[in-house]
């Protein structure tokens, strides 16, 4: 095969060869969030060797639908449509790296040599930023497009590395506010030790300005949230709440400490504290004055003495007149909204 072409990166023209390499003798791209996302849970993955790293890789690559849903069209064709990209000096698959779980499914299937070898672009080297620069331009703005929780951990990489956010920024043509959050909200889900990928748009609307503030300054409101949100299933039907329950709800709890602290002390879950707190202040003196009344019975009255007897006719009079001054308000504001 041997082809020659070269590629554009960062304003440097980079020279691709072109072949067939053994599928075991390449390796998945730690790096590449897609990978990362099936790894960074894992409590001990950075003290394995590599042999038991790319294992573990290949068999949490099996469990993802891009590889599962790409095993049918591969196999179809009898290849790939489309080169993946190594790089020579490290042999990583910087490009493709469910391309190479599929060929070592179909390999282990088929148990010849028919899948053996995988077509590759092939770069000799790059630096840091080529291939943050590569996979940027790829995955964030090309033709497959990473989650919102594989950009984050490829921001999150990439500062671990001692990349600035700036940086990043510039790398992904994004803000430098965008980047921030990305980075704090995976840093949230490590403190929190949830590595569930379909629970990042929960820690991530806990970031925004609505919520952020009050989290700092109650911790205890933050340890709640953090484990209600460990606490979800991976699927989100099952679930008690959904990120955008929780964006909306959260900040109307937070407006009554009544009520957040119940919920904080697990008296009441997220949805009735957001219905017990939007409960308005006059409908809350409403309902309060009823919840008094409402008791008073027959045999109560009944056993009140003359003098007492005449008070509370007073009363009752008086009261009569306050709950028609407040109808008579609700009626003209009805009217008026009519």
């Amino acid at each position: 095969m041997n082809d020659k072409s070269d590629m554009k990166i960062l304003g440097e023209t980079i020279p691709l060869s072109n072949d067939y390499l053994p599928i075991d003798a390449l390796k998945f791209l730690k790096d590449n969030p897609r990978v990362y996302a099936c790894t960074h849970g894992h409590p001990s993955f950075n003290k394995l060797i590599e042999e038991e790293q790319q294992d573990i890789i290949f068999k949490n690559l099996l469990q993802e639908p891009s590889v599962k849903n790409l095993i049918p069209d591969v196999e179809r064709h009898g290849g790939l449509m489309e080169p993946i990209l190594v790089r020579h000096d490290t042999k990583e698959v910087i490009e493709g790296n469910s391309r190479l779980a599929v060929y070592r499914i179909l390999n282990k299937k088929r148990q010849g040599d028919e899948w053996e070898l995988i077509p590759c672009n092939i770069i000799s080297s790059l630096t840091d930023d080529q291939q943050a620069a590569f996979l940027n331009q790829i995955h964030v703005k090309g033709k497959t497009r990473w989650s919102r929780y594989e950009k984050a951990n490829f921001a999150y990489v990439r500062k671990e590395q001692g990349w600035s956010i700036r940086k990043i920024a510039n790398r992904f043509g994004e803000s430098e506010s965008t980047i921030r959050i990305r980075v704090k909200t995976i840093e949230d889900m490590k403190d929190n030790g949830d590595s569930q990928q379909s629970h990042f748009s929960h820690y991530e609307v806990t970031r925004g300005p609505q919520i952020a503030p009050e989290m700092r300054k109650n911790p205890d409101l933050r340890a709640r949230v953090f484990e209600d949100i460990k606490n979800l299933g991976s699927d989100e039907e099952d679930n008690n709440f959904t990120a955008q329950e929780l964006r909306d709800k959260l900040p109307i709890i937070t407006t009554k400490p009544r009520v957040l602290r119940k919920y904080i002390d697990r008296t009441i879950d997220l949805d009735e504290a957001y219905q017990s707190a939007k409960i308005s202040h006059v409908e809350e003196k409403v309902k309060k004055a009823r919840g008094l009344i409402e008791d008073v019975s027959r045999k109560d009255v009944s056993r009140l003495e003359r003098n007492q007897l005449n008070a509370f006719k007073q009363a009752v009079k008086k009261l009569s007149r306050e709950v028609v001054r407040i109808e008579e308000m609700v009626s003209k504001l009805s009217s008026s909204n009519g």
